[in-house]
């Protein structure tokens, strides 16, 4: 199976030069990821279009020299990583709860600091506790001094 960009890029370029002269080709890869290159003629191919198994689609349609397909499809992988991982940056962002959090020292009427944070609902659940223990300890001597 597939799974390097080099390995993938190698399997495009391949496809593309057991098909030169056909002007165009579409097969699924190894790894599932269906690749179409059009305009494969004297040596040149016009596009590479790659779908991967989720239906996004990633093209270059500028052409190039057939021996630089390899190239070309390592570019377009790399690509659809960095996609993945946007998408998987924005899936866990989601998951996220945003809060503010001021801080202040009373004591010597420093000013106050508020700060936005985005935690996971683990941490949430820390931060609630700290803020329950500070609130606690905070009017312990409050009342001592009373």
């Amino acid at each position: 199976m597939t799974t390097t960009p080099r390995a993938f890029a190698t399997e495009v370029a391949n496809l593309a030069r057991r098909h030169k002269g056909l002007g165009r080709v579409q097969a699924a890869t190894t790894n599932g990821y269906t690749v179409l290159l059009t305009g494969i003629h004297g040596g040149r191919v016009e596009a590479l279009v790659i779908t991967d198994p989720d239906g996004h689609q990633f093209r270059r349609a500028d052409g190039w020299q057939l021996s630089k397909t390899a190239e070309v499809a390592e570019l377009l992988w790399h690509e659809m990583a960095k996609h993945k991982a946007r998408a998987a940056e924005r899936e866990r962002q989601q998951a996220l709860k945003s809060v503010s959090i001021t801080a202040a020292d009373l004591e010597t009427g420093a000013k106050r600091a508020t700060r936005e944070y985005r935690l996971t609902p683990g941490q949430l659940a820390q931060v609630r506790s700290l803020a329950a223990q500070l609130a606690s300890a905070n009017a312990a001597p409050q009342t001592a001094r009373e």
